[in-house]
């Protein structure tokens, strides 16, 4: 019997000696991208979303890729898959170059780390696209540096964390990077505006941009990126808006515009006269409804044929192949006893039919 025991034991000895130990698993670390592990769309079947086209090859089309909103909960050092997948996807699909109108990181709440919260940032998006020749130019969020009183250190921190990381781009003169500043890339013009709230017509940054929309050049097209839309998208959101008159005529009386806004984390296209404008849906948290529609996850590819108009696409997350059907979309947003003449046609109709908008 005691040999039994014995035998048993020194073959469970020599068992557990043989395995091998479990190495330590690496934490995700800020300074790469990890690619998600697939999931199953949860939209796969909502006629809302049909397979999204193939992105054109003809080297004189642009295609440019829209990220907003791309913030976690506040003080997140951490990006959601949604986001790192877009990433990865904007650079196998060759996109020329990707824009934002702002929240790149989870701050607007004192106390936080901001230094940290901007490494994290460059680690997981910024550098990504550096190193992957992509140029990426911005606009400040809320999240990023709200110009409310009492974030001046947020503000500084925002400075701070782009002092040595400009546009490859030269910046357009008079610019004042990272806050308000332009670009000239593939001969379309990107302007971006310190909108983190609203602002009024006699604000410094719109003679500027009034002097560089006016400059003696004809660009392919003008993209201009503000955090605030400039009209509501979210009703919730109604009064958080750009509220400047000025700015509203500046852009409309500027050819080819494109005025893209985030903050309100809903996409829907639309156009004010010949302004066009794209209210971007957030690609981080906050994800949420237009009317009853499910919330969305994603982000917006333009592309800019050479004879033709812009086409603005919203690829949906999880894994970009599929979009959201405008057709699904109400022809506007505001409310008005107002023929419907087409898609959006009235996306800023409140501000676009004499209604007094000083207290927007």
């Amino acid at each position: 019997m005691r040999f039994i025991l014995l035998t048993i034991f020194l073959i469970f000895l020599t068992s557990c000696q043989s395995e091998k130990p479990v190495p330590d698993l690496p934490q995700d670390s800020p300074a790469e991208v990890i690619q998600p592990q697939p999931q199953k769309p949860a939209i796969s079947d909502d006629n809302r979303y049909p397979p999204a086209p193939n992105l054109p090859d003809p080297p004189d089309t642009l295609k440019i890729a829209v990220i907003s909103d791309i913030n976690g909960s506040y003080g997140s050092l951490y990006y959601l898959p949604s986001v790192k997948a877009a990433v990865q996807n904007i650079i196998q699909n060759h996109y020329d170059f990707v824009v934002s109108p702002g929240d790149l990181v989870a701050g607007q709440k004192h106390g936080l780390n901001y230094d940290m919260l901007w490494k994290t940032f460059h680690y997981e998006i910024g550098d990504v696209f550096f190193d992957n020749n992509l140029e990426f130019i911005f606009a400040p969020g809320n999240h990023d540096a709200s110009a409310y009183p009492g974030y001046e250190i947020e503000r500084m921190a925002f400075a701070r964390a782009f002092e040595n990381r400009h546009p490859r781009a030269p910046l357009i003169e008079g610019s004042h990077f990272p806050f308000y500043y332009g670009v000239i890339i593939r001969d379309v013009r990107v302007i971006a505006l310190d909108i983190t709230r609203p602002i009024h017509d006699s604000d410094p940054q719109l003679d500027w941009l009034e002097n560089v929309l006016n400059a003696p050049i004809r660009p392919r097209a003008t993209i201009v990126l503000g955090h605030l839309p400039l009209s509501p998208v979210n009703l919730s959101q109604f009064w958080e808006v750009a509220s400047s008159q000025r700015l509203l005529r500046l852009l409309q009386h500027s050819p080819n515009t494109i005025y893209i806004s985030g903050h309100h984390h809903i996409y829907f296209p639309g156009h004010i006269g010949e302004l066009r404008t794209i209210a971007a849906p957030a690609l981080g948290a906050g994800a949420r409804s237009l009317l009853g529609a499910p919330p969305v996850t994603g982000f917006v590819q333009i592309t800019i044929p050479p004879q033709a108009p812009p086409k603005v696409t919203a690829l949906v997350a999880p894994d970009f192949t599929r979009m959201i059907d405008i057709k699904t979309l109400p022809a506007h947003l505001v409310l008005a006893d107002r023929e419907d003449t087409g898609m959006a046609e009235y996306i800023m109709e409140m501000m676009d039919n004499s209604v007094n908008t000083n207290n927007l």
